[in-house]
C-alpha cells in the first residue's frame, strides 16, 4: 500500500481536525480541558479579528515589537514545558501511527514529504544526529 503525504483535501477535511484535536484533549487533564479550550477560542477570536482588521493580511511586525510581544508572553514563559510537551504528543501520535500500521506503512506515514508542513517538509531532516541520542 503506498501512502503519500496530506492532501489539500486531507488539510480542509473538519472533521479529521477534530478527531486529531480529541487525541490531544486526551492527554489534557479532564479537569483542565473546558479551560484550554476556552483559551484556545479566545486566541483564534482575537487572531480573526486582526486578520479582519487587516482584509486578510498577516500582521506587519517590526523586530522590536516581535521582540516586546514575546517577553513575558505565556510561549515565551512556558517555552519549555511547550517542548516537552510537543515532545510528548509527537511519541504518542508516532506510537499510535506505528501501533495501526505494518512497519513499512508507519514508515512511509512518518517519513513522508509534508507538503502542507514548514522547511523541507521531511521528518529525518530534523532528527540528524539528535535522534540517536
Amino acid at each position: 500500500m503506498k501512502i503519500t503525504s496530506e492532501s489539500s483535501e486531507d488539510i480542509a477535511n473538519v472533521e479529521a481536525w477534530a478527531e486529531l484535536i480529541v487525541d490531544i484533549l486526551k492527554r489534557i487533564p479532564a479537569d483542565k480541558r473546558a479551560v484550554v479550550l476556552a483559551l484556545i477560542t479566545k486566541y483564534e477570536e482575537d487572531a480573526k479579528q486582526g486578520r479582519e482588521a487587516r482584509g486578510g493580511l498577516p500582521p506587519i511586525v517590526t523586530s522590536e515589537e516581535f521582540v516586546q510581544g514575546w517577553e513575558g508572553s505565556p510561549r515565551a514563559y512556558h517555552w519549555h514545558t511547550i517542548m516537552r510537551l510537543k515532545s510528548l504528543m509527537i511519541q504518542v501520535f508516532a506510537r499510535d501511527i506505528s501501533n495501526n500500521h505494518s512497519g513499512h506503512d508507519a514508515a512511509e506515514l512518518l517519513f513522508a514529504r509534508h507538503r502542507h508542513g514548514t522547511g523541507s517538509g521531511l521528518l529525518e531532516d530534523y532528527l540528524g544526529d539528535r535522534g540517536k541520542i
